[in-house]
């Protein structure tokens, strides 16, 4: 189920006694008038995020990509002017990673995302994202008018989120650390920042 967070709108106050003239009906109204803001993914991103992790040792990047997917454009839609490049070539050739751009003429990579199977939730597998994000990263700078990219790595549906800016060192900034389940409410109330880092990129 969907969860929302209620707020009581205490500004409508005024408003509302000048229109009926009542503070009575004010005290009434406003007791009970809320605006619901969505706090949790959909019951459908959920369920495939179960699936991917009941798939337990045996799961592959591959078994995550639709709950990623899902999360992206939850976040990144066309109607906002992005696109979701998915599988996008990397060294040697190999379909590798995922690209959030606006779209057109004016690619201006924002987010590039780079997930791994569960069994690499190790150390080693972790400074792997890393490394792969910085290679990533540096190679799409030239496409960008940006100063800033953000990187999304994903060790099954563990995620963190970094960034690099072009500054010649080309170092990886932390910006949110490895967090549990990128589709629990937790990750919804902190993907939420992110997304408003990423919206304000200029």
């Amino acid at each position: 189920m969907t969860t929302y967070k209620r707020f009581r709108i205490s500004y409508y106050s005024h408003f509302l006694t000048v229109i009926t003239g009542s503070e009575e009906v004010v005290a009434c109204v406003t007791n009970t008038f809320v605006i619901a803001f969505k706090m949790s993914y959909n019951a459908t991103i959920k369920q495939e995020a179960q699936y991917a992790h009941d798939l337990g040792p045996a799961a592959v990047e591959d078994n995550f990509h639709a709950t990623y997917t899902s999360v992206l454009t939850e976040w990144f839609p066309t109607s906002r002017g992005y696109v979701i490049d998915h599988q996008k070539f990397g060294p040697g050739g190999k379909p590798e990673y995922i690209v959030v751009r606006h779209a057109g003429g004016v690619r201006n990579p924002l987010l590039i995302v780079e997930l791994k199977r569960p069994s690499k939730n190790t150390d080693a597998g972790k400074q792997e994202v890393k490394n792969d994000l910085v290679e990533y990263i540096e190679g799409r700078f030239d496409l960008t008018q940006y100063n800033t990219i953000y990187g999304l790595g994903g060790i099954g549906l563990k995620w963190m989120v970094c960034k690099m800016v072009k500054n010649g060192r080309h170092d990886l900034e932390d910006v949110e650390k490895w967090t549990d389940d990128i589709t629990s409410d937790a990750s919804y109330a902190k993907f939420s920042r992110i997304a408003q880092l990423v919206y304000d990129i200029s």
